[in-house]
Formats: structure tokens, sequence, C-alpha cells
């Protein structure tokens, strides 16, 4: 799925921001910071990016292509939800849902788009799960060709709710 609104091509566009989006409290929450603290809307492009997983059902062939279709379809509505947002604060951007790996295509992808930046949620995972798992912030904070922000969600007030 690739938006393609006339704002991109707009003058005085000069960056392209780069948002890795996930179904997750993380993604939502980088996405929420980077317009409120550092997207311009005069100046940025901002370039939606979803990685959603091979889907590998053990299945017949038509219920497979079955579910490979609704998983692409929640893909790009998921990426619609967050563009209209955008467009309603008359942002530019661009939406761009991809399949495989997301550490490999969050950084292929944004090269490609000539991203100044790209900015992407932190799961939080303690060293053992990084370690075993792999993180996705992690790999394209050392493989990436532009800067990374990582957005952490604060933690929890404690105080507010032992009150409670």
């Amino acid at each position: 799925l690739v938006s393609e609104h006339p704002e991109e091509s707009a003058p005085g566009l000069k960056r392209v921001v780069c948002i890795a989006l996930e179904y997750s409290d993380h993604g939502r929450y980088a996405f929420d910071w980077a317009v409120d603290n550092f997207i311009r809307p005069d100046t940025d492009l901002v370039v939606l990016l979803n990685v959603r997983n091979p889907v590998a059902v053990p299945a017949p062939y038509g219920v497979a292509g079955r579910a490979k279709t609704r998983h692409r379809d929640a893909s790009h509505q998921f990426l619609r939800d967050y563009a209209a947002r955008l467009m309603e604060r008359k942002i530019a951007v661009k939406a761009i849902a991809l399949r495989g790996d997301a550490r490999d295509e969050l950084v292929r992808k944004s090269a490609e788009v000539h991203a100044d930046v790209l900015i992407m949620g932190s799961r939080g995972l303690g060293v053992l799960k990084r370690t075993l798992l792999g993180s996705v912030s992690d790999y394209c904070a050392h493989n990436c060709s532009m800067p990374i922000i990582i957005v952490k969600m604060p933690a929890p007030d404690t105080e507010t709710e032992e009150q409670q």
C-alpha cells in the first residue's frame, strides 16, 4: 500500500521522517510523540511503515491465501487510520505496508525513501529477551544509515498506583 498525496511533491518539503508503526501501545506512543514533538507540518513528509511477518498457515492453499489477504488488508487499514490522523493536521504523508523481517525491511525501506530520520517505539525488552528474540530498534540503530529516534514509553507512575 502506497498512498500518493499531492502534498508529497509540494515545494517546501525538506525532510523525510519515517515512522515505524506496530500494533502496540509502544508504537502508538512513538507515533503520538513524533507528531507532538518532532514533526514539522510545513516541511516534513512523513512516511509510515508497517511490517507484517509472512503468514505461515499450515492449511490448504486457498485457506492460507485468504489468511494472507486478511493480514495484508488489516495492515493497509492500520496505515490508512494513522495516515488520516496526519492528513487532518495537514501533514504530508505516504504509507507503505511491507512484508518480511521487520529489522531488515525497516532498514531497507528507510534507506530507499532517503529518510532523514527513523522514529520507532521500544517494547522495553529485558537483556535476556532482547538477546534471544532480537530487538528491532537495536538492530535498526546499528544498521540504518540515518539517525534513529527510539521513543520509550514513560514508566508507570508507581506513586499514583499505590495511592489507589
